[in-house]
């Protein structure tokens, strides 16, 4: 059976998904093949990791590598075996031909920049009621520390009827949450005369049936030109009420130095937006620590803008120079002992924050949809702004109940369906 390892955000699940029904439908499902699919948005460390796995667990068993390869990350892949073929991210609709050429004793290295639809290829979903809808491939900006942009390109979105044609059939095949992702969801259609609530507008009338759209990350400064009428689309009960808005510093030096073009100020104002406009809105947002040049007072301005802001989930992720990049020829690089100790106190105040948070829903009533098994023999639901709630009883994926909240966790609600 070929064996596929995805790393990083929804949208590599995403084309893990059809990299899996690709082989289904070409007759590989019984081919012993290793398809690692992977991420190096933090830095190489856990992609080669992922490697030397595949290498120590199944020696004699052809890889192939697709997904964010950087230059950097193929130089050090053929360190570790000059015989792992490479596939680029545009590569989609090659892998099976790809994979029969490694089948054969091919060393396969498919670089080439044209890029293949990511749209109307049958899948093999992880989860069977999530539907991953890409909705575009690279971005606008060029921060000074991201590797995006290198191996995605610029901003192409997707035709919004094929956007369409797509959740409609994932909703008919039996999904009851559609993700709607991109590297930069906020900035959908900013090439072809749209934005992201017209989408979702669209999709809201003309897919009919029980489900909830979440909507993916969106950079704050696109999210402000359209906040208005993204809020009307959140009206609708089919769309969670969660936002991602990842700011990555309380300190707009630190900002200006990331190339990030917004301001502390501007992501404020969309969460005094969002949070007045509704009253269980949810915000995620992400920091990096250890920026180069950060000094103890830009890091305290974002501790201090988590406690502010009280966001439901916070990605924090320690500076790693990316090669290529403007960041990494930065001077005042941060020693990696202080960026760990950064680490360990944001995450510490976000904890807190999070449990807080989240100690505020005990006693309510949620409404919730089970979308996956949790720990400690419990299933998890997501309530209506896309909050996680565990709960113990004899229900399967796709469930939707009423549960009281009798407890909370940092990281999740505790509660027992309403009889």
């Amino acid at each position: 059976m070929s064996l596929i390892i995805s790393q990083g955000c929804s949208a590599n699940l995403s084309e893990s998904e059809q990299i899996a029904g690709l082989l289904s439908k070409n007759g590989y499902d019984s081919e012993n093949v290793i398809v690692l699919n992977l991420c190096t948005v933090k830095g190489d460390s856990s992609a080669l990791k992922a490697v030397r796995n595949a290498k120590e667990n199944q020696p004699n068993t052809p890889i192939l590598v697709t997904g964010c390869t950087t230059p950097e990350l193929i130089a050090s892949i053929k360190k570790i075996d000059p015989k792992i073929s490479i596939a680029s991210t545009h590569a989609l609709e090659r892998i099976p031909e790809i994979i029969k050429k490694i089948i054969a004793g091919e060393t396969v290295f498919d670089l080439q920049k044209e890029h293949s639809p990511k749209l109307g290829i049958q899948k093999i979903r992880k989860n069977p009621i999530v539907g991953i809808v890409s909705i575009a491939e690279g971005c606008t900006d060029a921060c000074s520390f991201c590797s995006t942009r290198m191996v995605k390109g610029k901003l192409r979105s997707y035709a919004p009827e094929q956007i369409v044609n797509e959740t409609k059939t994932l909703v008919e095949n039996g999904c009851k949450e559609i993700w709607l992702t991109a590297q930069d969801a906020a900035c959908y259609g900013f090439d072809i005369g749209m934005d992201l609530a017209e989408l979702v507008m669209q999709i809201l009338k003309k897919t009919k049936g029980d489900y909830r759209i979440r909507m993916g990350m969106g950079n704050p400064r696109h999210t402000l030109s359209y906040a208005e009428k993204l809020a009307e689309v959140y009206r609708d009960e089919r769309v969670f009420k969660f936002l991602h808005l990842p700011v990555q510093s309380g300190s707009d030096k630190i900002l200006q130095a990331m190339k990030r073009k917004h301001s502390v100020s501007d992501y404020k104002k969309l969460v005094d937006f969002f949070y007045s406009e509704f009253s269980n809105f949810a915000i995620s947002t992400d920091i990096i620590v250890g920026f180069p040049g950060e000094a103890e007072e830009d890091f305290e301005k974002s501790l201090d803008l988590i406690k502010w802001g009280k966001p439901t989930g916070c990605n924090r992720t320690r500076f790693v120079p990316r090669k290529g990049t403007l960041a990494a020829t930065m001077p005042n690089q941060i020693p990696s002992l202080e960026k760990y100790r950064r680490s360990a106190e944001l995450t510490k105040v976000f904890t807190e924050v999070a449990l807080q948070n989240n100690l505020k829903y005990v006693g309510t009533e949620q409404s919730i949809l089970i979308d996956e098994i949790g720990k400690r023999n419990s299933l998890i639901g997501r309530a209506n702004n896309y909050k996680p709630v565990a709960v113990r009883g004899n229900y399967k994926i796709g469930d939707r109940i009423n549960a009281k909240i009798n407890d909370a966790e940092a990281f999740a609600l505790i509660g027992e369906e309403i009889i």
